[in-house]
């Protein structure tokens, strides 16, 4: 059994209109598959990351913020810590996707497509609230298959013997080249490649400084703020409610146009019911 979530982009206006409970809205698939990965990118993700590990996927639920906004919750199995501090076995983390309570289906740009019982190495950043507890979210994650080491485009990293960083592309793999050179994308060099890459402070299990937290699924959790304020609107000015089942106008000011001016008389004779008929004469339709 596996579950997975696809790689899609949202748009604010997407994103307002399932936050509103209108129909389903799933937007354009955006592969990563023509990304360029520079040399640098590992140097940079290892930077940003708080706590670095290689685990297996034993869970996949989901959630919902207090905002009601949908999230992933995955568990992983700790079998290696390659970075960072943690007190545990296994590690709960989160982003964001999933299902609204009215059925609309959320998915984010970046979003992994994890698989129940999949071996990872995953780069965990909590430190930051971007909406996903890794590096880049999905960037974050790479997928050990067959031995090798997938990445999010997925590209085989590959560890020379010197220590230098390359890519074999997923149709490079498919048509069986670079054979020799595909062996050396192996998990040991590459999870010995990101200790050399960073200051390695000794794991103990006791540690008082833990690098991350695990998730607690139970509790309740604020929504990456980005996503809140989309859907956030103006408070309706004092000036402009009804009161007493009296319609209250706004003032009208001498720089009014003039159509502006004829909608709230309108408003106004109608008890604050718009009017929306051919008599308007300032409609230039």
């Amino acid at each position: 059994m596996k579950k997975k979530y696809p790689v899609t982009r949202y748009s604010a206006l997407a994103l307002m209109t399932l936050l509103a409970g209108s129909t389903s809205v799933y937007a354009a698939s955006t592969g990563t598959s023509n990304i360029e990965v520079q040399s640098s990118f590992l140097d940079n993700m290892v930077t940003r990351a708080d706590f670095i590990f290689k685990g297996s996927l034993i869970d996949i639920s989901e959630g919902l913020s207090v905002e009601d906004i949908p999230y992933t919750f995955v568990t992983y199995d700790i079998s290696e810590v390659i970075s960072g501090n943690y007190a545990g076995n296994s590690i709960t983390l989160k982003f964001v996707g999933g299902e609204f309570p009215n059925g609309n289906i959320l998915t984010a740009t970046n979003t992994p497509e994890v698989t129940l019982g999949e071996e990872a190495i995953l780069m965990v950043q909590q430190s930051q609230n971007t909406g996903c507890d890794l590096v880049e979210c999905e960037h974050g994650r790479f997928v050990i298959q067959q031995g090798k080491v997938i990445a999010a485009n997925e590209s085989a990293v590959i560890i020379d013997d010197n220590g230098g960083v390359d890519y074999i592309s997923a149709k490079a793999q498919q048509n069986g080249e670079y054979k020799s050179s595909l062996a050396k994308s192996n998990v040991a060099k590459f999870s010995n490649h990101l200790k050399g890459l960073v200051s390695i402070k000794p794991f103990t299990v006791n540690s008082v400084q833990l690098s991350v937290t695990d998730t607690d699924r139970k509790a309740s959790f604020n929504a990456y703020p980005a996503l809140t304020r989309a859907s956030a609107a103006p408070a309706v000015p004092q000036s402009a409610t009804t009161q007493k089942n009296a319609f209250t106008a706004t003032s009208q000011t001498p720089t009014a146009s003039a159509q502006d001016q004829w909608e709230v008389e309108q408003l106004e004779k109608n008890a604050g019911n718009p009017v929306l008929n051919s008599r308007n004469p300032y409609n230039q339709n």
